[in-house]
């Protein structure tokens, strides 16, 4: 019996621990291929910095429908609707300024024939962060398609921080349909894992 249930405990501690270290191998679920990386410019990096001041001086927060934004255009990338669908991916680097959530507000999306089509990033805010800690958010657009084949700008907007000093930005694109997380895999196979444990326990009862 309390080998069973230690097996039992190994499995979910396995299972747990090769998650962990599949979240922190990269981003595939993001895409099938990597098909940009861009360093956001200096210059930028101080526009967005003078939006924060701003808004922070009239006490305002960062919001879809609130404050301002500054944008930042990359370098142009050919977008075959034969590498559907893309993402953009906005990683930001940077300081909490206080104990307490720290936050960065983004849309990213694509500039095509002159017009700014955005969508809203999620994953860009820490719960409970320390004052003065290092933060690193990746947060990701939803996926893009394309009807036609043709060359376009992707394209980020920067609507503000909450308790969040930004020193380093960077913008990935990625195109196709990415694999499922290693964590999304361990969840479909648990309900096996589960039974096989359980099935186990119930001839070992059988037995004894």
């Amino acid at each position: 019996m309390r080998n069973w249930i230690r097996l039992a405990w190994a499995v979910v501690a396995a299972a747990g621990i090769a998650a962990m270290a599949h979240a922190q191998g990269g981003p595939t679920v993001y895409g099938k291929t990597l098909l940009q990386t861009n360093e956001v410019p200096a210059d930028a990096l101080a526009r967005f910095a003078q939006l924060d001041a701003a808004m922070r001086a009239k006490g305002q927060k960062p919001g879809l429908m609130t404050g301002g934004n500054e944008d930042w255009v990359a370098k142009e990338l050919s977008a075959p609707s034969a590498g559907n669908p893309y993402r953009v991916v906005v990683r930001v680097s940077g300081t909490a300024l206080a104990d307490g959530d720290a936050r960065s507000v983004w849309m990213a999306g694509w500039r095509d024939d002159g017009a700014t089509r955005l969508l809203p990033i999620t994953g860009t805010s820490k719960t409970a962060a320390k004052a003065n800690e290092r933060v690193e958010f990746v947060g990701a657009s939803a996926p893009l398609s394309f009807k036609e084949d043709r060359t376009r700008l992707p394209a980020i907007s920067f609507l503000g921080t909450e308790n969040f000093r930004i020193d380093q930005v960077q913008v990935e694109v990625w195109g196709g349909i990415g694999k499922s997380s290693f964590v999304e895999r361990i969840w479909a196979w648990s309900p096996l894992l589960v039974g096989l444990v359980f099935l186990g326990l119930f001839f070992w009862f059988r037995r004894t």
